[in-house]
């Protein structure tokens, strides 16, 4: 069963991080609106998963929680633990709510991906510290290959997948996949809410609809943040003018495009100072 279209699989990366626990650790009950993948490298912490009994998780283990699943992790006395973290948004399966994966239980056991899995943590550490050349690229390469591996155990595991979505809803969600695929690769061109509903021969008024409720937010409130985002990193480069990014970016009107940058990120353009290079 194939849950991923390699065309349309794009996923962000929110955050990547390998804490050192020390005993007195302690994260209250809490949860996420994105995907977050715990690896346990090191050691071992106690966690608790909604309203179940606590468990010891060792080093080994893999931990996947969707958005909206309830956990809390501490150390028990003099134990510390080397986890890493992965927050992870922009998922789409084939079949499935947008921003989940099909299992059924925040505990994997991915039978022989199990050791890929860590391996490739480690690896996706190494370029997390060392930060060479292009590192984020090698490093979000490591991170899809994590989730293959994740998507191979669970899909040889049945028991543990999470049941699919009815047909209408799987027609939603490719139309929605498609859409951002297309926003995410033409950013820079004009594109107006007719123009995508017309690509999909849907009213815009219902794929505003399915779009927002899958996403969270209208397509083009999406492609503004699209284009702000990949604005931002242009800026931090330093290499163009205000007026040359609004363009690059599909702003023709660079006080537009000053005026929803701000919005955004709470400073102008001309206050963003370019990255120094090492």
């Amino acid at each position: 069963m194939e849950l991923v279209n390699p065309l349309t699989f794009n996923p962000e990366i929110v955050y990547v991080f390998d804490p050192w626990n020390k005993p007195d650790n302690f994260n209250k009950m809490h949860c996420h609106d994105f995907m977050e993948i715990t690896i346990m490298l090191e050691g071992e912490a106690y966690y608790q998963f909604g309203a179940t009994e606590p468990v010891i998780v060792r080093a080994g283990e893999i931990l996947l929680f969707n958005p909206g699943v309830q956990h809390s992790e501490w150390q028990a006395p003099e134990t510390c633990s080397h986890q890493l973290h992965i927050g992870l948004k922009n998922i789409s399966l084939d079949g499935l709510k947008r921003n989940f994966f099909p299992n059924t239980h925040p505990r994997l056991t991915l039978g022989r991906y199990q050791h890929n899995v860590i391996d490739k943590a480690w690896e996706a550490i190494r370029e997390l510290n060392e930060e060479r050349e292009e590192f984020k690229l090698m490093q979000k390469g490591q991170i899809i290959q994590i989730l293959a591996y994740i998507l191979r155990g669970l899909t040889e595991q049945h028991a543990s997948m999470a049941p699919q979505l009815s047909s209408s809803e799987k027609r939603h969600q490719k139309i929605v996949n498609q859409t951002i695929y297309f926003i995410e690769n033409h950013y820079e061109e004009e594109i107006t809410l007719e123009k995508l509903a017309l690509d999909h021969f849907v009213s815009p008024t219902y794929l505003s609809r399915i779009f927002k409720e899958s996403v969270g937010m209208s397509p083009i409130n999406y492609l503004i943040n699209i284009r702000l985002t990949h604005a931002m990193d242009l800026l931090k480069k330093g290499k163009n003018t205000i007026k040359e990014v609004a363009k690059m970016v599909g702003y023709q009107d660079a006080y537009h495009f000053s005026k929803s940058f701000k919005k955004q990120f709470g400073l102008s353009p001309s206050a963003i100072t370019p990255e120094t290079e090492a």
